[in-house]
């Protein structure tokens, strides 16, 4: 681990400081020195136009977003090559150049993302006037999130905002049965929440499941998605508590886009987040992903002012699921100040489970919780490697595959220069995106943890700190911080 100063931390008022524009010809980033584009610059008067960190993410992110909703994110071979090629371009990403992409890639992005979630959710083919309809609201889901990008006037973003979230809206609306879903993580937190209310072990009891061959199982989650699912049960459905946190996700990514970025920015990293087709399913499926993930990026917003409450949101968000987990390992291992921060929720949270623990009794909880989930069968309809693996050879990946690969993924990203906030956060998503490609199963839920840690990464980014015509390097961060944020304790060991 390296103690190096903290930067500034994004979302905290930090200001990374602009690169000086170059007249000169830029340099290849050193993670892509020796490509083909920089041969080619090298043997001709022409330099290679190497694609920026956002346009890199924006099209790694379209292509995931698309992959997941071919088929609301289980095996399809279309999908899987579209979200291995958006996990390509994202391991990309953090050599891109320091500079915010154009407003034609962002309207691209946007408006492929309405379509695909239009398409795919909202039409039935069955009728051909599904389809007509379906078509003209993601087509006029896209066209007002372009919109919302290439305007300048606030009014005519707002309304843009509103018929592009309209697209998502229709696609909930149109699945939603209240009290009722059809997957066995919604049943088990719906019933077992009232379990909880009524002062009794949400852990005794075995319920249905929809996992292949597993007919009864005990909750697997941890405690904290029960807790928080509270005030959704209380009016009727434990998915109010979704739609809350994934509200307060999209108005801290907006918050820190606009801090960081400006408003333009804000504007743009909005719409993009209610045109992708991610939110919508996580709301109806109730997946516990979106809690830990709003954790994340509230701790980012509040931990220079507010540090105790950006800890304790970050803790009571980390008793629910580990998966998006990942996402903290480079603040983790490259800044003391984060570092602690982690250590004291991971702490809290320990603290919220204890007495559950307790409860259920040591040995059962830690079985339901964690022993369940490592001893299932790998799924032959998971999102990944190993389902198309088994029906190519007949066979799954071997077991040292997963650690191998995620293994030797994080050894080398831990290494990588420069480092910022921004960078930690593509880099996670990497981590993230290599480690549920090769996992025993990937769904839907797991791919929405990939690409909310980029679009938080790009949030974080700065990307007018470089007019759009000038030249630039990629982003250098030296080893101290600003002797203004360490003045006011918020970079240092």
């Amino acid at each position: 681990m390296n103690d190096q100063a903290e930067p500034a931390p994004a979302g905290c008022g930090g200001i990374e400081a602009a690169p000086a524009a170059s007249t000169t010809r830029p340099r290849p980033n050193r993670l892509v020195r020796h490509s083909w584009l920089a041969v080619l610059g090298a043997l001709s008067d022409w330099a290679p136009p190497w694609p920026t960190q956002e346009a890199l993410g924006l099209a790694g992110v379209v292509l995931i977003g698309f992959g997941c909703a071919r088929f609301y994110g289980l095996y399809r071979l279309s999908g899987l090559i579209a979200v291995g090629l958006g996990a390509c371009l994202l391991m990309l990403t953090p050599g891109g150049v320091k500079r915010g992409a154009s407003p034609v890639t962002w309207s691209v992005a946007v408006f492929l993302g309405a379509i695909t979630s239009g398409l795919v959710f909202h039409v039935h083919p069955q009728s051909a006037v599904a389809l007509v309809a379906g078509t003209a609201v993601a087509i006029m889901g896209g066209a007002a999130a372009v919109l919302v990008v290439a305007s300048d006037r606030t009014w005519l973003r707002v309304v843009g905002c509103l018929v592009a979230g309209s697209v998502s809206l229709a696609t909930l609306l149109e699945h939603l049965r209240w009290g009722r879903a059809s997957i066995d993580v919604f049943n088990f937190a719906q019933r077992l929440t009232l379990q909880l209310l009524h002062g009794k072990d949400p852990y005794a009891i075995a319920l249905p499941t929809t996992t292949p061959h597993v007919p009864l199982a005990h909750y697997t989650y941890w405690p904290g998605v029960l807790l928080l699912s509270v005030p959704g049960r209380l009016i009727g459905d434990i998915r109010v508590s979704n739609l809350l946190a994934a509200v307060a996700l999209i108005a801290a990514i907006t918050v820190l886009a606009k801090r960081h970025g400006g408003g333009e920015h804000a504007w743009r990293c909005l719409v993009l987040c209610l045109t992708l087709p991610f939110f919508p399913f996580m709301i109806l499926q109730a997946w516990a992903e979106v809690y830990l993930m709003a954790a994340i990026a509230l701790w980012i917003l509040l931990r220079d002012k507010h540090r105790t409450s950006s800890v304790a949101i970050l803790g009571v968000a980390m008793a629910t699921v580990p998966t998006p987990l990942p996402l903290l390992v480079f603040p983790f291992l490259w800044w003391r100040r984060a570092r602690v921060e982690i250590v004291a929720a991971a702490v809290l949270a320990v603290a919220i489970s204890l007495p559950f623990a307790v409860w259920a009794g040591p040995a059962n909880f830690v079985s339901y919780t964690l022993g369940f989930q490592a001893h299932l069968a790998p799924r032959v309809d998971g999102l990944d490697l190993d389902a198309a693996w088994i029906r190519l050879t007949g066979a799954w990946l071997p077991t040292w595959v997963w650690p191998a690969w995620t293994g030797t993924t994080l050894l080398l990203l831990s290494r990588a220069r420069p480092r910022s906030w921004t960078v930690a956060f593509y880099l996670g998503a990497v981590l993230l995106a290599v480690a549920f490609l090769f996992a025993k199963w990937a769904f839907f839920n797991y791919y929405f943890l990939v690409v909310m840690g980029v679009i938080l990464g790009g949030a974080l980014q700065r990307p007018s700190t470089v007019s759009a015509g000038a030249p630039e390097d990629p982003i250098r961060i030296s080893k101290s911080s600003d002797p203004v944020a360490v003045a006011a304790g918020v970079g240092g060991p």
